[in-house]
């Protein structure tokens, strides 16, 4: 195995086994795992042998590393070693990611989005079995206009109470797959929290800041008088947080595209052919757009999910858009050029990534013209 495998297989252990020590934990008791403890001797051994004048065995251990890696932006776990051509580092996506964990306070940390991330779009397969993939494998063995209305409501109600519940229930009472989807969608709140005003999911207070379900809506400045409040265990419920993260908050870029192509009365189909992308443009003059809506902060994530999934999808368009938030754009200035150099290395000519103002701007004046 060369060394840039192992590296690639040291971070992968390492980032799943960090999740694994989040979803294992339980009060009182520390949870080991072995795949991070393989990966930390995977990628020690690497650094050992690229940086050995300022290897320090200290930092074997998992708590040390932890604080001494983890809890780093990952490019930095390379400051000091030498020779490093062959690793091409700063092609690599997980070079890019920022610090795997953050710390909560009383020695413990929480997983953050960019391992969550790594785990979602690079390692997919190790999460088959978390909140969102039993949920959204319900959804697809509905028919399309229940696919598209139930998952619709996921992405406008993240919080409900048991009347919403009841009445939602009642909707699909005699549909047992929908009501599977439900009932693996949302979760009892059973801790006081407020309504995160950012992305309309639940805020917790923590010994350092406020969490949610992404690490950006944490490092708001909030004002805890101006937040509406929810009462643990008051009969309130939520999304499950891998629901929320993977298929209500990407959904929320989704339904802007769409409503946005309504507001200009442009035609638009939400997830046609059950998702086969996320929404169908046709303009006056019968051209078709495919929209694939990507909420991926990282651009090496975006790219290492388009060629394991072999591509865009193919259909009956005359053009295809990966489309990302401006945010992620602005904050990274090469994002498009990554992405669409890719793109244009596979061979697509038609399939292009754009930020979603360019989008709006171009679906504003195409539907001018008839």
């Amino acid at each position: 195995m060369d060394d840039l495998t192992k590296l690639k297989t040291a971070i992968s252990l390492i980032v799943i086994g960090l999740y694994e020590k989040e979803r294992q934990k339980q009060e009182g008791e520390y949870y080991y795992s072995k795949k991070f403890i393989h990966g930390i001797n995977i990628f020690q051994s690497l650094n050992y042998k690229y940086n050995p004048k300022d290897f320090d065995f200290s930092k074997m251990h998992e708590q040390s590393f932890i604080t001494n890696y983890a809890m780093q932006p990952v490019s930095q776990w390379f400051d000091g070693w030498e020779n490093t051509d062959k690793l091409d580092l700063v092609s690599q996506g997980f070079y890019y990611m920022d610090a795997l964990v953050g710390d909560s306070g009383f020695n413990t940390f929480h997983v953050n989005d960019n391992c969550e991330d790594y785990i979602e779009y690079v390692e997919k397969d190790v999460v088959a079995g978390i909140e969102q993939r039993a949920v959204y494998d319900c959804l697809r063995a509905l028919n399309q206009d229940e696919y598209v209305n139930l998952r619709k409501y996921f992405i406008d109600y993240p919080i409900i109470n048991l009347e919403e519940l009841r009445k939602l229930k009642l909707t699909y009472s005699k549909n047992d797959i929908a009501l599977h989807a439900i009932e693996n969608a949302y979760e009892e709140i059973m801790e006081d929290c407020f309504v995160c005003p950012k992305c309309g999911w639940t805020l917790h207070k923590e010994k350092i800041g406020m969490r949610c379900q992404n690490r950006s809506c944490g490092k708001e400045k909030y004002i805890q008088g101006e937040l509406k409040s929810i009462p643990g265990e008051s009969g309130m419920l939520r999304l499950k947080r891998g629901v929320m993260k993977y298929i209500s908050v990407p959904g929320k870029l989704e339904l802007e595209i769409y409503n946005y192509c309504n507001k200009h009365k442009v035609q638009s189909v939400l997830w046609p052919e059950m998702d086969k992308y996320d929404i169908g443009i046709t303009f006056l003059n019968g051209d078709m757009w495919a929209i694939d809506a990507k909420a991926i902060r990282e651009p090496q994530f975006l790219k290492e999910n388009i060629i394991r999934d072999g591509g865009f999808p193919d259909g009956d368009y005359k053009r295809g858009f990966y489309v990302i938030p401006d945010v992620y754009a602005d904050d990274r200035t090469d994002y498009l050029d990554i992405i669409n150099r890719q793109l244009e290395s596979m061979g697509y000519r038609n399939i292009c990534c754009i930020k979603l103002r360019d989008l709006k701007k171009e679906i504003r004046e195409r539907g001018k013209r008839k």
